[in-house]
């Protein structure tokens, strides 16, 4: 590996410079030339940032709904399948406030259709852990999803297995 270091004036005069003092042709369009004081493209800011506004309150209850998908990867693409029969379990963690909860409290259980979709109604607000077990003899591997404090009156969670 050759590496090679060369001063101003070498430099200057591979780019074709015949000194420091050359200009460019033609020149940056501005009217300070002409006796003016600001360039042709200056941006002037006339607000400051903007506060955003506060996320919205916490709901007092909220439904929790979606679906579980199987994961098929293909040569050059990846299918996803409904997962009927898999058990989710959700499992309170902390408290609206983030206190953590020792131990963890599992609060609702259900099974999705043969769409692989589930709902959930009436669940508080909290911070939940979704426990995903795929159905006996399944080709997929058991996963975990979560959710924080709702502040819809129903989030939608679409959870995706991966095969074992």
């Amino acid at each position: 590996m050759r590496i090679a270091i060369f001063g101003v004036a070498a430099l200057a005069a591979i780019v074709g410079c015949s000194s420091s003092s050359d200009t460019l042709s033609p020149g940056p369009s501005t009217d300070l030339a002409g006796g003016g004081s600001t360039h042709s493209n200056d941006t002037t800011i006339t607000n400051g940032p903007k506060t955003p506004p506060p996320p919205p309150p916490v709901v007092s209850s909220f439904t929790l709904s979606g679906a579980v998908y199987g994961r098929e990867l293909g040569p050059d693409t990846a299918a996803v399948l409904p997962v009927p029969n898999a058990q989710l379990t959700i499992v309170k963690v902390a408290t609206v406030d983030g206190d953590t909860l020792n131990p963890s409290v599992s609060v609702a259980t259900t099974t999705t259709d043969e769409h692989g979709a589930y709902r959930l109604d009436h669940l508080s607000p909290a911070y939940y852990r979704i426990d995903v077990t795929a159905p006996a003899g399944s080709p997929y591997a058991n996963a975990t999803s979560g959710i924080g404090p709702a502040r819809e009156s129903e989030i939608k969670v679409y959870i995706s297995l991966a095969r074992k």
